[in-house]
């Protein structure tokens, strides 16, 4: 049965037309797809970062600065001296990233001292902030002193706005408040060196009140790179003269914080989260760009309307020409089109379009179009659907369809009530016990009415009226047979078949409706008895090449179903074994053959037990192949584990008791002489095999222990008991072990494995640590009701290879074993089982050489009330 496709008429494609230019618009106005530019954006500018300024250097106050000089702010003398160390060195401009806002209470003379430096160095410049003095005050221009103002060469803002994303992207040249008089930072550097420089300073003549922030000329900022791309020395080594002055000769230098803890540090697109930005730093690249004429510059609206407007004509005017199969692809393609067009304008033209809008629009393009399309295929649906409609359906779709008296005895045969009746129009058909069933009152039809012991229920079936009731035993669970049998729907159903009408269209509507209920229950019906089925299953065709997949075969396979579909099966096994002659072997014993055949396979990390048997549709087709896989992972780790043990026993345990049967043995015979220290050394054996078994004690009851066992318990008092515990360790090693963080943090637990979990991260941070180091416990209560507590050393380190490894139990670190420290691999693991019955999490972050971190996380609670 086939049909004409009439042409779309021309005014649908005016109205397709209109309406994408009218969504294009609103989204160009609205900004609504503002964090998808961005995105895009940061995506552009990582491909090729740009390229580092070679006479450009930073002098960091860093940690180590602070440390050695002292806590910031320091006296303006010491920014004298550095700024006569680089007069010295000839540096050829200075450009400081730290406001001398308020004048030295402390030492009043370093004013002078500074003022002074600046004035004999001659290219220095210092920077201004625009921010309110308090939240309650209008937006002020913070300038250094006077005397400084007047000794510096130039002056220039600092400020740096994020985006909604909260990254820093780009700066205004120019900002002010009632005007943009003041330069970037960045910009007065680029003009004292170059005065003649390409990128000459604009100011638009714009007036605002005198409490408003006026930024002008905005330009995004191409990164060199991540956070330290920059030469950057630190502070403190340029005043003890390590760093040698040819370092500095004809350089520009910016000095400026990068101490996490001074706070200038600003998340930015190519180096955000874990490494962001220092202040000092992006004025850096900012500089860098104004002097290379490389920053970047969003395109005018006007012309980001007429950009989006142009390529959403594309797919208008195309779609029509082109088949149905390739409107996907050139779909993609425009998509890319638009990306590398927005892209190779940054590379060439140093302009930014952002080309989302574009995008929606290309995208929208194609189910508009589609839906044009499908329009016109509504009467060949219309037909086919008649088709369909005349295939069989479900037989059962509810509980109702049944009769009631069947559903009264299948309930009597599940749920074995003690005693039990069933009454239809007032004459009893099956009873038990009767005399001794509750009775309740009946209220609402349909419903069942629950009483001490019992459960009644009243239906109506056109003329018959039922009234069934149950009696259950003491010791039963009274609660959940009720919420069961709530759930029960047991009206009676009578499905009739679908209306004729007079008018042809209610026909063909009752038709497609009546069809596609039955085609949505026979397809809920399989695809929920696949799904729902404890393992993977695929379904081949004669041939072997995969028809059918669930949710599982596509996860364990790691493919999707259009990737598992129309493949042979084998081609998708072959990637999981060396032994393809056992999956050939069964797959041809059941599509030859037709008989069952069984395997084992190892998906990932997953052992799988593959069953394979014939599979026939009807009698005219071949038959094909279910392969239904099972989850053996659970069985064959018990094996490992039982095999662990076994070793376990057998060698760490037995070992010990050995060698001190055979010390007694020589002892006895008089093959070994008589020694103080050989009771040490038996001791030591005895020790150990009691620590094994304590350890593996330790761990089957922190595995059996319940929810139902926690309690309330501060968890610093906890930790506490585990430092004391281990101070002698501590001594003997000149191991400092440090408290820090709150002072009291409450979770619910067993406060007994807590301490001995915390006993065994900090026992091993004091025995994998050289002597005279420290261990610091640092513990955190954060707003959202989580503990954090990490545990810091500075020993050996465990390699990236090892640490996906080091909570299994009896696996110890290649670091430890080389070191000579003992040990059966369980104390990790029976932190990591404690920490996960009290519902936390713990990580670690560890490299070679430089130590190691645990962080141990839990759900914490309010403190109690006295």
């Amino acid at each position: 049965m086939s049909s004409a496709i009439s042409e779309p008429r021309p005014y649908e494609q005016y109205l397709l037309t209109l309406a994408l230019i009218l969504v294009s618009s609103l989204l160009v106005y609205t900004q609504a797809a503002k964090r998808l530019d961005l995105l895009a954006y940061d995506a552009a500018i990582n491909i090729a970062p740009a390229t580092i300024d070679p006479d450009t250097v930073i002098i960091a106050i860093d940690e180590k600065s602070l440390n050695g000089i002292g806590q910031w702010p320091w006296r303006r003398a010491i920014h004298a001296q550095l700024i006569n160390k680089l007069s010295d060195y000839n540096a050829s401009l200075v450009a400081f990233d730290v406001i001398f806002s308020e004048r030295d209470k402390n030492y009043p003379e370093d004013d002078a001292l500074l003022a002074d430096a600046i004035k004999a160095n001659g290219h220095v410049l210092l920077p201004l902030h625009i921010h309110p003095l308090s939240y309650s005050n209008t937006l002020t221009e913070i300038l250094p002193i006077p005397e400084l103002v007047d000794a510096a060469i130039g002056l220039g803002h600092v400020h740096v706005d994020l985006d909604e994303d909260g990254l820093a992207r780009g700066l205004y040249l120019n900002a002010g408040v009632g005007s943009a008089h003041w330069p970037a930072l960045s910009m007065a550097m680029a003009t004292e060196i170059n005065p003649l420089a390409k990128y000459i300073r604009q100011i638009e003549s714009q007036r605002a009140a005198p409490y408003i922030s006026v930024n002008t000329q905005f330009r995004l900022i191409p990164f060199a790179g991540p956070g330290g791309s920059y030469p950057t020395y630190s502070y403190l080594d340029v005043m003890l003269d390590k760093i040698p002055a040819s370092v500095f000769r004809d350089k520009v230098v910016l000095v400026g914080a990068t101490a996490a803890g001074l706070g200038d540090v600003i998340p930015t697109p190519i180096a955000h989260g874990n490494s962001p930005m220092s202040g000092v730093e992006l004025h850096a690249n900012a500089y860098s760009a104004i002097m290379h004429d490389s920053a970047i510059k969003p395109i005018a609206a006007l012309w980001t309307y007429l950009l989006t407007f142009a390529f959403i004509m594309i797919p208008i005017l195309v779609f029509p020409r082109l088949k149905p199969t390739h409107v996907m692809p050139y779909t993609m393609l425009l998509v890319a089109l638009v990306l590398t067009f927005s892209y190779a304008l940054m590379v060439y033209d140093r302009s930014w379009f952002p080309p989302i809008n574009s995008v929606i629009g290309i995208l929208l393009a194609y189910p508009l179009w589609s839906w044009q399309r499908m329009r016109h295929l509504n009467s060949f649906l219309s037909m086919e659907l008649e088709r369909l409609n005349q295939q069989p359906d479900l037989g059962f779709r509810k509980l109702g369809q049944h009769s009631i008296e069947k559903v009264f005895l299948a309930l009597i045969s599940l749920l074995k009530p003690r005693q039990y009746v069933f009454v239809k129009n007032n004459n009893l058909l099956h009873s038990f016990e009767k005399e001794n069933l509750d009775q309740v009152k009946l209220h609402q039809s349909g419903k069942w009415n629950h009483g001490v012991n019992c459960s009644w229920i009243k239906l109506k079936d056109g003329r018959d009226h039922y009234k069934i009731g149950f009696g259950w035993t003491d010791d039963v669970n009274r609660q959940k047979i009720c919420g069961f049998l709530d759930k029960l729907d047991l009206s009676p159903q009578n499905y009739q078949k679908p209306k004729r009408y007079y008018e042809q269209i209610a026909n063909r509507i009752s038709q497609v409706r009546d069809a596609i209920g039955a085609m949505q229950d026979m397809r809920i019906f399989i695809s929920k008895g696949f799904e729902e089925m404890p393992g993977a299953v695929l379904v081949t065709d004669p041939v072997g090449m995969v028809v059918y997949s669930n949710s599982r075969a596509m996860q364990w396979l790691g493919n999707d179903q259009d990737a598992l579909v129309g493949a042979s099966v084998q081609e998708h096994l072959q990637h999981f074994t060396d032994d393809m002659d056992r999956v050939d072997k069964a797959v041809n014993a059941v599509l030859l053959e037709g008989q069952q055949a069984n395997f084992e396979i190892n998906l990932g990390e997953r052992d799988v037990l593959v069953h394979c048997l014939p599979f026939i549709v009807d009698a005219n087709s071949d038959a094909g192949m279910m392969i239904t896989m099972s989850d053996i992972s659970a069985i064959r780790q018990q094996q490992r584990e039982k095999n662990q043990l076994i070793d376990f026993l057998s060698h760490d345990v037995r070992s010990p008791l050995v060698s001190q049967l055979a010390m007694l043995q020589g002892l006895r015979s008089g093959r070994i002489e008589w020694q103080p220290e050989l009771i040490q050394e038996i001791e030591q054996h005895a020790k150990r095999s009691l620590n094994l078994s304590d350890q593996f004690l330790q761990i089957t009851r922190a595995e059996q222990s319940a929810e139902n066992d926690f309690y309330e318990f501060d968890i610093i008092t906890a930790i506490e008991n585990s430092i004391d515990s281990l101070a002698h360790q501590a001594n003997a090693k000149s191991i400092k072990v440090r408290l820090e963080g709150v002072d009291s943090c409450w979770i619910n637990g067993n406060a007994e494995l807590i301490e001995r979990a915390f006993t065994n991260l900090i026992n091993n941070a004091i025995k994998y640590s050289p002597q005279a180091t420290q261990v610091i416990v640092s513990v955190a209560c954060s707003s959202n009701k989580q503990v954090k507590v990490d545990i810091t050393d500075q020993g050996l380190g465990i390699s990236k290879e090892e640490q996906p490894f080091i909570f299994r139990r009896f696996r110890r670190q290649r670091q430890s074993e080389i070191s000579g420290e003992k040990g059966a691999g369980l104390g990790l693991n029976f932190v990591q089982v404690v920490v996960n019955k009290h519902g936390g999490s713990i990580s670690l972050n560890s490299e070679l050489g430089q130590g190691t971190t645990f962080t141990v996380e839990f759900p914490a609670l309010e403190p109690p009330t006295e």
